[in-house]
């Protein structure tokens, strides 16, 4: 299948456009990172892994988890912790042991360690992200989704699609990677009869792009040295690492994808309560579910709630996240005794968001009225502004369409029973604000 590669000419207003929106998967010429310290860095003159240069600077009593992709254990490949000094020592003696473990260091959150702007800088294509800013914006947790993978030759990630239904993209800054990806639904036909999806599909027969058959469409494509993989929503993948390699990675959420995010979100939480229902009746089995939701899936319904209410502040007030955390009430702390850090954020937020409504009758006239979000409905039909028309009015057109999705999946929120049954729009101070805004009818 044809592969689209987008080059420097691409510019974001495209991307958004004919990739973001439609949930279209694409590859960025090494153009897009030809800048990055990190390919100077972790490269070797020859153009191999500089393992020690990666490695440098990490406490030797760090603990690093790598997988070993000699085995698999229920679809996935078993993990160990190694020390930074362990790693490099395996690195470098591998090929004495290549019978014996194929380790690969994933998921690694190297940049908590490192000041990512020493290393790389975020391509504009994928700056609208709410997961990484909410998280960074969070006092109640220390978490991210950004990582560094490295791996030697022959290593690989079995079929997977992506966290909470996210975007991702991968920049192969050292080696050469091979792609299988799968459009929706086309990880269907990979199915056993008993339902599961195989781990491996390397030895599998596809479909050609417009062919049809039962066999399963499929873009497989090599991935060379500073280029860019756009991941969409929801597309089955698995990745060979045909030479040493390593790579950076981010998972984000934006105004393009936050319904497959809440429709996946909704699916896994349907999942956990078949699979518990023997049980339902017992006292307090819709907050269980969502315990076990979290422990499932990552998040659940309090927390993508947050990330709502965050979005909605932060563009309402054009303020990052830092600078959102800095309005955050502290009086909303002495009510804090006996709460959870999360809990007393919730608070804080709702606080702030009660405050801002009651001084701003637009934004609650916005929240009844998404029609109010002048012209954005023509925009979505038309395209966003030109490449010729200024980055600034690029910006706040993304501006106001994440104010935009975000208002529609809150009231697609206050329209799920479940989410209602938890009682969260009816704590206070926020209760009022849904009233006024029509959305607890």
């Amino acid at each position: 299948m044809a592969i689209p590669v987008l080059t420097s000419q691409s510019t974001y207003a495209d991307f958004y456009v004919n990739f973001l929106l439609p949930n279209k998967f694409c590859l960025f010429s090494d153009e897009l990172t030809v800048n990055w310290p990190a390919r100077r860095l972790w490269t070797q003159p020859n153009g191999t892994v500089n393992i020690g240069a990666l490695l440098e600077g990490f406490k030797e009593d760090g603990s690093l988890c790598v997988a070993d992709c000699r085995r698999l254990e229920f679809g996935a490949h078993p993990t160990l912790n190694l020390s930074p000094s362990e790693y490099l020592s395996y690195w470098k003696s591998r090929k004495r042991h290549e019978d014996e473990q194929l380790l690969y260091l994933k998921d690694w959150h190297y940049f908590r360690g490192h000041e990512p702007a020493l290393f790389f800088t975020t391509p504009v294509h994928f700056s609208s992200d709410w997961l990484n800013e909410f998280f960074a914006f969070r006092t109640d947790v220390d978490d991210d989704f950004k990582f560094v993978y490295a791996g030697p030759k022959g290593t690989w990630t079995p079929l997977h699609s992506d966290v909470y239904r996210s975007y991702s993209w991968s920049v192969n800054v050292v080696g050469v990677k091979r792609w299988w990806m799968f459009p929706p639904g086309e990880e269907k036909k990979l199915l056993s009869t008993q339902g599961h999806l195989p781990p491996d599909i390397r030895d599998r027969q596809f479909a050609f792009q417009d062919e049809d058959s039962d066999l399963p469409r499929c873009y497989c494509f090599d991935q060379f040295p500073g280029q860019a993989v756009f991941v969409p929503s929801g597309w089955y993948h698995e990745v060979l690492n045909l030479t040493d390699c390593v790579s950076i990675n981010h998972n984000w959420i934006n105004a393009c994808n936050v319904t497959l995010v809440w429709n996946h979100l909704r699916q896994q939480l349907r999942e956990v309560k078949t699979s518990t229902d023997d049980v339902k009746s017992t006292p307090g089995w819709a907050e269980a579910c969502q315990d076990c939701l979290k422990a499932w899936e990552g998040w659940n319904y309090a927390e993508f709630f947050l990330l709502l209410k965050y979005v909605l502040l932060s563009r309402w007030m054009r303020l990052s996240g830092e600078g959102l955390r800095e309005k955050l009430p502290q009086t909303a702390l002495s009510s804090g005794a006996g709460l959870t850090s999360f809990r007393i954020l919730e608070l804080q937020v709702d606080t702030l968001l009660s405050d801002l409504a009651k001084a701003s009758p637009d934004l609650v006239a916005h929240l009844r009225d998404t029609s109010r979000f002048s012209g954005l409905v023509d925009f979505l039909k038309q395209g966003i502004p030109s490449a010729a028309d200024s980055p600034d009015k690029v910006e706040e057109w993304i501006r106001r369409h994440d104010l935009l999705e975000c208002v529609r999946t809150l009231k697609d929120m206050f329209a799920d029973s479940d989410f209602l049954q938890l009682g969260l729009p009816q704590r206070m101070p926020l209760h009022w604000l849904w009233e006024e805004a029509g959305m607890m009818s």
